[in-house]
């Protein structure tokens, strides 16, 4: 009886950090890792036997190719939307100084909305000093917002199928 309720309580603990996991990536903050790492405490805790080493390393796989693909989608809409190399490099660029100088303004939200308004502003100021005119750099700057809030949209898609991924192994 003592090990049913140490093993339901060990998913329910996961299930919780799971979920914060998907919650967390609204708000700027890498939750893909938190579900990795609490996918691996929990395969620690019960010696690997429902959660393998090498399921725990696919995740980690996952995990890295989307927080490499959100911070270069933005750079990819940016060209998409006219912008030139310029475009896409301060569209990268700009996500990632405008998260982390939003992030002490207003912590969480601050960091989400400051990433969107750096990749707009990175995009729209290299273009435009790059020699584009206005209409080009403001379209390059909402391309690069659209590839920003892509790329979130496309991370909390994934997480869920992370989160999927685990319950299957779990059940």
């Amino acid at each position: 009886m003592e090990d049913f309720f140490m093993e339901w309580l060990g998913i329910v603990l996961l299930s919780l950090f799971l979920l914060a996991g998907i919650v967390v990536i609204f708000f700027g903050i890498a939750g893909t890792f938190i579900i990795v790492a609490s996918t691996l405490v929990y395969g620690l805790a019960t010696g690997f036997q429902r959660i393998s080493l090498g399921f725990i390393l696919i995740l980690l796989a996952i995990a890295i190719i989307l927080e490499v693909l959100e911070e270069i989608l933005s750079g990819i809409m940016a060209k998409r939307f006219g912008g030139s190399r310029r475009a896409m490099v301060g569209a990268i660029i700009g996500g990632f100084i405008g998260a982390l100088l939003g992030t002490p303004l207003a912590p969480v939200i601050g960091t989400l909305l400051g990433g969107f308004l750096g990749a707009f502003l990175g995009a729209s100021l290299l273009e435009f000093i790059g020699g584009g005119d206005a209409n080009i750099a403001l379209r390059t700057g909402f391309g690069a917002l659209l590839g920003a809030i892509g790329g979130k949209i496309t991370k909390i898609i994934v997480a869920v199928i992370m989160v999927i991924m685990v319950y299957i192994k779990l059940f």
